[in-house]
């Protein structure tokens, strides 16, 4: 019960008074002096390349200027969600709306962005939808980075989204066996 009551008084809900700026080189949005991280979804870096018929495109570039068109004239409203292991620090992590669209949703199932986590994602259907579809970063045969392969990484060193998904998921594995072995008799 207490956690309940703790969840929904750090809920909050903002409209952004300022216009929105997008930091793609943080991954956030930028209202004023508050940044926003948009939960459930991560856009590629500005530098990230994809391939279509392998002919490399500026991906990153582009779902960032999408989002940023998007974005163009337009009121911002966000709920900030809590979320454990948050730092608790400057950084929002925020599910938003532009009018009666959720900007998140928007952002995976147009393409542009990559479901955060695991496949029980609010907006997994969402992605699902954008590939089979071969809308933004999907067109080509785009392979996402929870499929490539760790082995890979090192020819991959520049993408920043793959490698910090795979560095999560050894830290995220480690924990847990740690957690495992000090849990067993």
């Amino acid at each position: 019960m207490a956690a309940i009551v703790l969840a929904v008084l750090m809920t909050g809900t903002g409209q952004a008074a300022e216009p929105v700026h997008t930091l793609p080189d943080k991954g956030l949005l930028r209202t004023g002096d508050q940044l926003i991280s948009l939960y459930g979804v991560s856009l590629p870096a500005p530098g990230q390349l994809c391939e279509d018929d392998d002919v490399p495109w500026p991906c990153g570039t582009i779902a960032w200027q999408a989002l940023d068109q998007h974005l163009l004239n337009s009121k911002l409203d966000c709920v900030y969600l809590p979320l454990l292991g948050s730092s608790g620090g400057t950084t929002l992590t925020a599910e938003c709306w532009i009018g009666e669209r959720n900007l998140n949703r928007w952002l995976v199932e147009s393409g542009w962005a990559l479901t955060v986590g695991d496949t029980e994602s609010v907006y997994h259907a969402d992605e699902r939808l954008a590939q089979r579809n071969n809308l933004g970063l999907w067109r080509g045969g785009f392979i996402p980075p929870d499929t490539w392969r760790p082995a890979g990484l090192g020819e991959n060193a520049a993408c920043s989204v793959c490698t910090a998904r795979h560095q999560s998921m050894v830290r995220t594995r480690e924990k847990k066996r740690q957690l495992d072995e000090a849990a067993s008799p």
